[in-house]
């Protein structure tokens, strides 16, 4: 009886346990949110240092990391596959432009273009 109790037991806290680590694996803030590209790339303006060629090793730096975590983040309505379609054309332009291919300048324009992506993806009005 004893056995039967002490296993039911560690049985529930290793579930416990697991429970727990996927929960705060969930509760952990992704460092590069969508909100977070749009305050500090498009609304900072690093995107436009970007295409112009002006940006620090640094700020290049960020705009990739930004660039690279996009098509991960969940978008707030509209399709996954437009989601991923549209990210990940923004990511295609970035390579080629930070290789110096011909052309990648506006490329990489029209991809940053906001209401491609505004209006499949971004709830109105915006959460305060």
């Amino acid at each position: 009886m004893i056995r039967k109790l002490a296993t039911v037991f560690s049985f529930l806290a290793v579930t416990v346990i697991i429970s727990g680590a996927i929960t705060a694996d969930e509760k952990k803030e992704n460092k590069y949110t969508t909100k977070k590209f749009m305050q500090a790339v498009k609304t900072g303006g690093l995107h436009t240092k970007i295409i112009k060629g002006e940006a620090s090793e640094e700020e290049t730096k960020l705009f990739v990391a930004y660039v690279k975590a996009l098509p991960t983040n969940k978008p707030p309505k509209g399709s996954a596959d437009s989601w991923k379609k549209l990210t990940g054309a923004l990511a295609k332009a970035t390579k080629a432009h930070l290789a110096g291919k011909e052309g990648s300048a506006e490329a990489l324009t029209k991809a940053m273009n906001c209401k491609a992506c505004h209006t499949p993806h971004k709830v109105y009005p915006p959460k305060q």
